[in-house]
């Protein structure tokens, strides 16, 4: 046992430089990076993790329209620790972009919390945004709702808006036509211009003509044969409530005068008789 410990300890005295030289070679403080030259077209050095590529437009509304090839960034300095680097990036661009922010993304070399960063393994993720006069060659951008790209909210606003606003005049216009349809298949109908006495008048004269005694049906008579409807557009004489009370009391008139002349018949009878 007391053997194995000064061997182990040797082991480890020698395998420290050689992990230290290869790191060395391999790794960075990124504080020590003074400017890095990043292209779209390459892809990050990686060792724990996947590679990326080394630019990446992450948002804006000018991110579908143009892509930058080429970007050069600069260290401006640490912030409130000596790894904390602050980046100034450049691009070249066309007068309808400009540039927006800017993340410099490095993978550590052990783990996320190592000062020290695998070479080669940088990119850069950027917003890219149009001009005004971006704006008036590809309109004002807005969000791109099928690639999900972020841009000017107001522009998803508006898209919402006018979404919910047509569907609404869409379905009032669709409730109008039914309405309409609905209106102009129907039949439409007349108004009954005989009044309700002239209707039991009329009654009156039709079953009471047979002579007298009995009740009287209260309801109308069923049509005749021969007799329809007229259209309202047709002119004639309809039966109201003077012509129906005036009928009425002829027909009583007439069975009353009848009646009489049944009893002088029958009274002169039994007179020539006796």
């Amino acid at each position: 046992m007391h053997l194995l410990t000064p061997l182990l300890l040797a082991l480890l005295t020698l395998s420290d430089p050689t992990t230290a030289a290869r790191k060395s070679g391999t790794s960075v403080l990124l504080s020590q990076v003074k400017s890095l030259t990043l292209r779209s077209s390459a892809s990050t050095a990686h060792r724990r993790v996947p590679a990326i590529p080394q630019l990446k437009c992450a948002g804006g509304n000018g991110c579908r329209h143009y892509s930058i090839d080429v970007m050069r960034c600069k260290n401006a300095g640490s912030d409130y620790d000596d790894e904390n680097i602050q980046w100034t990036c450049t691009a070249d661009l066309p007068e309808e972009f400009k540039l927006g922010s800017t993340d410099v993304i490095c993978e550590g070399y052990d783990s996320p919390e190592d000062p020290r960063v695998l070479k080669g393994s940088c990119g850069v993720e950027y917003r890219l945004l149009l001009t005004k006069r971006g704006e008036e060659v590809y309109g004002s951008g807005g969000h791109n709702v099928f690639s999900g790209q972020d841009g000017d909210v107001s522009g998803f606003a508006q898209f919402v808006f006018w979404a919910i606003f047509l569907g609404v005049a869409a379905w009032i216009l669709y409730s109008i036509w039914q309405d309409w349809r609905t209106t102009r298949v129907l039949p439409r109908r007349e108004p009954r211009r005989d009044g309700f006495w002239g209707r039991r008048m009329g009654a009156v004269v039709v079953v009471g003509g047979g002579g007298g005694g009995g009740d009287y049906p209260t309801d109308p008579p069923p049509p005749y044969p021969g007799t329809g409807k007229s259209s309202p557009g047709q002119g004639g004489w309809r039966p109201g409530f003077w012509s129906g009370a005036a009928g009425g009391a002829a027909a009583g008139y007439m069975a009353g005068s009848r009646g009489n002349r049944q009893q002088e018949n029958r009274g002169l009878g039994v007179v020539w008789r006796g």
